[in-house]
């Protein structure tokens, strides 16, 4: 409540009226994962989200904490190949691949407001992907329950 007082209000009409007077669905606990409720994943993000209020909020600023919650089963060779990657939705996703057979790193690069400095490289692969072919990792949009039997 500190940093969104409108949930204050939200909370006390709820408590007054039995249920608030606006949609509140963006702000309700249930809509997150069962990764984010935990005690751990909380305390490190809050911790991390509360220290950024005040910093400039960069395009490219990653999340430094609570991070590797969500793994596809190819993100280690991806990591072999020179991915750089960021949370999505909890999710370890590849922002860009680094050419680490002449050195270069898979980082964040320079926090700034221009292209970063890596955008040569995510550039050319978004050209390959209109030109030629390309298989990208899109594991963070997928939500499976399977049940049965066996």
């Amino acid at each position: 409540i500190l940093t969104g007082g409108g949930i204050g209000r939200n909370l006390a009409q709820n408590i007054v009226d039995g249920h608030p007077d606006v949609d509140v669905t963006a702000m309700l606990p249930a809509r997150l994962h069962p990764y984010q409720a935990t005690p751990a994943y909380r305390g490190a993000r809050v911790v991390e989200s509360l220290g950024k209020v005040y910093k400039c909020h960069y395009p490219n600023r990653p999340t430094d904490t609570a991070r590797n919650v969500k793994r596809s089963p190819l993100h280690e060779r991806l990591a072999v190949r020179g991915a750089y990657f960021r949370d999505v939705s909890g999710w370890e996703g590849v922002d860009y691949f680094a050419d680490i057979a002449s050195g270069e790193k898979p980082e964040a690069g320079e926090l700034t407001w221009r292209r970063p400095s890596w955008f040569h490289r995510w550039a050319a692969e978004h050209q390959a992907c209109r030109t030629a072919c390309a298989l990208i990792d899109m594991s963070f949009m997928s939500k499976f329950l399977v049940q049965g039997r066996d």
